[in-house]
């Protein structure tokens, strides 16, 4: 074989392997588990676990994996955390036969994301959700009692619901006094379901000792072995709240980086995953 034979094979080589590690970097869904550790947590608590999903976003060829992921976790509750739909491309019955599957496993909860609030009939849509069976949590808490023990499970709507996204500033004060006036007088250990983690310092002055959110689809690029992403709406470069576990004085947060794609179609370094939290 001559030079420009071996040439164009080892190109080709290349381009196969490059192509292969995309596939893997945006479809390679792998589970993210974290030991959470709060002084503050009833002792009946501990050894809970919750499954958190986030950012699906229609994605229907990975369902089958999260399903198996999800089974094999053996979660007692399992947490979404908006964007299940997307507004650009809606696929109704691919979240539906999502958590179809998963109320099979556990019990579920679920908040809306900023995509939810794009579609024009998600009323009809959440109401479908809760007839298969999916606790919907928006502005309301749920007690759960275990060992003996009891911890509220709230959840809030995504902001852009009620608010005026043309106006940052307004915004933040809308959901901030909006999560105050939910919270106040409530002592309880609290775990929130949310969207957005832009908003970590309003969770911790709402007495939140765990929030899960989600949204930030990891900085769609992030530096390797790092939680450190690009770009993420609402934060800008080089974000501080992009994935993994943050914490704000009392306040643990932890981000998931999602499952599927929106506006920009590939990840890089940050594959997609399924998140558990274990209670310590």
């Amino acid at each position: 074989m001559n030079k420009a034979g071996i040439s164009i094979g080892g190109l080709a080589a290349g381009a196969a392997a490059v192509t292969v590690f995309l596939h893997w970097q945006n479809n390679g869904v792998r589970t993210s588990r974290y030991v959470y550790s709060d002084h503050r947590l009833p002792q009946g608590f501990k050894g809970f676990k919750i499954l958190h999903i986030s950012d699906y976003h229609n994605s229907r060829q990975m369902h089958r994996k999260i399903i198996n992921l999800s089974r094999a976790e053996g979660a007692d509750i399992t947490a979404i955390t908006g964007d299940l739909f997307d507004c650009r491309r809606t696929d109704v019955a691919a979240g539906l036969a999502l958590v179809k599957d998963l109320v099979k496993i556990a019990p579920v909860y679920y908040v809306t994301g900023n995509h939810e609030s794009k579609i024009e009939n998600i009323a009809a849509i959440k109401e479908e959700i809760s007839r298969l069976g999916v606790n919907i949590i928006e502005d309301k808490k749920i007690r759960l009692e275990r060992n003996g023990d009891a911890i509220t499970l709230m959840g809030v709507q995504d902001p852009r619901f009620y608010i005026d996204e043309n106006d940052e500033k307004r915004d933040r004060h809308i959901f901030r006094n909006h999560l105050l006036n939910f919270t106040k007088g409530d002592d309880s250990f609290k775990v929130l379901l949310s969207h957005r983690p832009e908003f970590i310092h309003t969770y911790r002055d709402s007495g939140i000792a765990l929030a899960l959110t989600g949204h930030a689809h990891g900085g769609q690029f992030s530096i390797p072995f790092t939680d450190i992403g690009v770009f993420v709406p609402n934060q800008g470069l080089f974000p501080p709240y992009a994935a993994g576990m943050k914490k704000l004085d009392g306040t643990t947060m932890i981000i998931s980086r999602g499952i599927g794609n929106s506006v920009f179609p590939f990840r890089l370094f940050n594959r997609p995953e399924i998140v558990t939290v274990e209670f310590e």
